[in-house]
């Protein structure tokens, strides 16, 4: 078995069969030789094929559990499945579900993970059962159902689905473990971020599920030695606190991946998240083909979109994992298939070219822990990270994702944002505050970390504003970061702000105004707003040496809101920061246009994806791109190497790109 298949593996797919088998028609059509027929017309590399499912149900004639009804007299069906698709080339990916398992809640109550009320999903009413991942119990029966597959099939790889919470256990074996493990005898229920009971709460499952992930690992291991093991890290992004799901997920995985449901920003963060984090290379997205998700079982993306989705992803150097569903009887849309088929096509003259190192102007920190929302602002960590790295996009700076598991050295980058910074451990944090005492520029935003407030800036808070309608108020001297706004017509923001005193070292970029009356007062001054009226001597924006670096912080979250002005906020502040070393790429393109650069052994390649292309594939007027560069030989238009005219003055090679349609790719040789 080569057991490092995927790093030439970019096209993949998984078919959902979370079927139940209460009636008798529900996959009895299933069809190894239509499968296969499917996945070939794909032109897929590595298909991942279901062995079990949510509902407990087993694709093979298990004896720990319970084989699907369909397949019963032709118990053979997924292994043949399995065998066909390896003769064929292909390599093959088992699918598992872990925590969700129906079948085994219901014929084991005692394993299933209850509320603080005592209930179960099922006692719930809920579709699907939920089994606790802190329940020996469960566990020797996952082991067994692990060793029975590793004996049954041939398997490349291995995939772990729902490593995450779906609600936090109340169960007996968690009461014991949380007692055992903090010395505490009752858990807590009532949300309180302030409360370090609490905190610890949450870290525990962050740390319980993390453990789980890893036995997952080393169980697999002990059957199956050596063989690639990907666990769904989706929730590494999707969701917030409460699925618990942290980077100590993706330690149990060989390389990352996820299926994600947002946006084509989004999607565009995600991709450089697991590529930043991932073991080993390509990480994995995996997108759904129904418009918009699986409960839509019949309405699938035009090809167009697919195929934006997949070249967005291929523009990071990643593989796409295409997710289907099966029909209840057990059939594919073979129309899917060919279009899958024609999507593909126009990935697969652009893989050679999958290598190089991502380039970066700004680094943008998020941190898994921090998605909490501690004083009710209306967002958390990640939608600040992922505000900021969108409006990067937008205004075509080279940026990456860093977080915990990133392994490079912040060093390389010369400007660094922790946007709604919160919930770090003390090494994360460390770590940061070595980037800027080693003469990094950083930025971040609220006082969500206390610790990294005072060790950067020795600002000390004193607790939040009363007051929902808060505003920003800029000094004399900076005006011209904020635009518009001045002292008299201050920037508005629609939450608290943290009150926080500084030493006098620091320099006052704007201060903090409240509106004449609090928004919760019967009182006002203006019927259909909150306008400003009293300014404070509480500092809102603040530029502090530290070390060899410098220190920008903010006490709002302009990063979070969309509108052009805040906006204007942000890259004013980065310009700030990236004074004297300008920028690697930029542009002259409209803001739906992402340029995604990666350096390579002999020069640059860069992508130019359009992230509003819609099936009507209407083409971008032409634009400039600039790349600072040594002394460039060749510029090439690929796949198809075409030769491009282009100039190169102090060190910036500049070109035209006549229209853009969806996706284009460009090698500089150096």
């Amino acid at each position: 078995m080569n057991c490092f298949w995927y790093q030439n593996s970019y096209r993949r797919n998984l078919v959902d069969m979370h079927i139940e088998d209460w009636d008798e028609a529900f996959l009895s059509q299933f069809d190894v030789e239509d499968y296969v027929r499917n996945l070939q017309q794909a032109k897929l590399q590595t298909p991942m094929l279901y062995l079990q499912a949510h509902t407990g149900h087993c694709y093979w004639p298990t004896k720990s559990g319970h084989m699907h009804n369909a397949f019963k007299g032709r118990e053979d069906m997924m292994r043949r499945l399995a065998d066909r698709c390896r003769a064929l080339g292909m390599t093959v990916v088992g699918y598992y579900s872990l925590i969700f398992n129906t079948y085994e809640e219901d014929r084991h109550p005692e394993w299933a993970l209850r509320n603080k009320d005592g209930l179960s999903a099922r006692d719930r009413k809920q579709r699907k059962g939920l089994c606790c991942p802190n329940n020996p119990g469960y566990r020797a029966f996952t082991e067994e159902q692990i060793r029975e597959i590793s004996e049954y099939f041939t398997l490349d790889g291995m995939f772990y689905d729902m490593l995450f919470w779906p609600g936090f256990c109340y169960c007996s074996h968690c009461r014991d473990r949380w007692q055992r493990e903090t010395g505490l005898t009752e858990m807590p229920t009532e949300e309180n971020w302030y409360d370090e009971t609490w905190q610890l709460w949450v870290r525990k499952h962050q740390e319980w599920m993390g453990e789980f992930a890893m036995w997952a690992r080393n169980t697999t291991h002990k059957y199956l030695p050596g063989i690639p093991i990907e666990q769904n890290y989706a929730s590494g992004v999707a969701g917030d606190w409460h699925n618990a799901a942290t980077e100590l997920v993706n330690e149990a995985c060989d390389y990352t991946g996820g299926d994600l449901y947002g946006d084509l920003y989004n999607h565009s963060f995600t991709a450089k998240y697991y590529r930043g984090i991932t073991k080993h290379q390509p990480f994995e997205y995996m997108t759904c083909r129904c418009d918009s998700d699986l409960t839509q079982h019949t309405v699938t993306k035009s090809e167009e979109r697919l195929t934006t989705e997949v070249l967005l992803t291929a523009a990071h150097h990643g593989a796409t994992l295409v997710i289907d569903a099966i029909d209840p009887v057990g059939t594919l849309d073979s129309r899917l298939y060919d279009r899958l088929g024609r999507v593909f096509e126009k990935q697969i003259p652009y893989e050679p070219y999958f290598k190089g190192d991502l380039v970066s102007d700004v680094g943008v920190y998020y941190c898994t822990r921090g998605r909490y929302d501690r004083d009710n602002s209306g967002f958390t960590a990640k939608e600040c990270a992922v505000g900021a790295v969108r409006t990067m996009i937008q205004k075509h700076v080279a940026v990456n994702v860093l977080s915990e598991g990133y392994p490079g050295d912040f060093s390389e980058f010369p400007f660094v944002m922790v946007p709604g910074a919160a919930g770090m451990t003390e090494k994360e944090r460390q770590r940061l505050i070595d980037y800027v005492k080693n003469g990094g520029t950083l930025y971040f935003s609220g006082a969500g970390d206390e610790i990294l407030l005072r060790e950067l800036t020795g600002g000390i808070f004193r607790g939040m504003t009363k007051e929902t309608r808060t505003y920003l108020a800029p000094a004399k001297a900076y005006e011209s970061l904020f635009g518009w706004f001045n002292a008299k017509y201050p920037m508005p923001y629609s939450y608290k702000l943290p009150l926080v005193t500084f030493p006098d070292a620091v320099k006052t970029a704007a201060y903090i105004t409240l509106p004449y009356t609090d928004p919760q007062e019967q009182r006002y001054a203006s019927i259909h707003s909150n306008p400003p009226g009293i300014p404070m001597e509480h500092p809102a924006l603040v530029f502090a040496d530290c070390g060899k670096g410098r220190v920008i912080w903010c006490a709002a979250n302009p990063e979070t809101d969309d509108r052009p002005a805040y906006k204007a906020l942000l890259m004013a502040l980065t310009e700030t920061a990236l004074t004297g070393k300008g920028f690697t790429v930029s542009s002259t393109a409209s803001k739906q246009v992402e340029l995604v650069t990666f350096r390579t052994e002999d020069g640059f390649l860069l992508s130019a994806a359009d992230l509003l292309c819609d099936e009507e594939m209407l083409p971008i007027p032409g634009f400039t791109v600039s790349l600072r560069c040594d002394d460039p030989k060749a510029l090439h238009r690929l796949p198809d190497k075409t030769a491009l005219p282009f100039s190169w003055e102090k060190g910036v090679l500049t070109f035209t790109v006549p229209t853009l349609t969806q996706f284009d790719m460009f090698e500089v040789i150096l």
